[in-house]
């Protein structure tokens, strides 16, 4: 779902990488690392539809790579609409209980 929303709004998918799950008391915790390449808007809707999935999906942590050296070596103002944004997020899945009931 999410590839399909980033494709909607046309954000740029630079790279995912999956992280190990981790068990945190009833949850599955399955934390990935994405970098994109979108505008401020896009980041934004994109959030926004983060937020409305039926899944369950934390943020922990964004970076918007825009530094001055970033704005030195770009050629025009067009390229510095789109920005690097790297996001550390993660999907929860409640673990079932495995009790018997006789």
């Amino acid at each position: 779902n999410m590839t399909e929303t980033m494709n909607n709004l046309e954000i740029t998918l630079m790279n995912v990488k999956p992280r190990p799950r981790v068990e945190q008391g009833n949850f599955l915790k399955t934390p990935y690392e994405l970098i994109i390449k979108c505008t401020y808007d896009q980041l934004g809707k994109f959030m926004a539809e983060i937020e409305r999935s039926p899944r369950i999906i934390t943020i922990n942590e964004f970076n918007v790579k825009n530094g001055i050296e970033r704005v030195k070596r770009t050629a025009t103002e067009e390229d510095l609409l789109k920005q690097v944004v790297e996001i550390h997020l993660a999907t929860l899945t409640l673990v079932k209980s495995k009790t018997k009931i006789i």
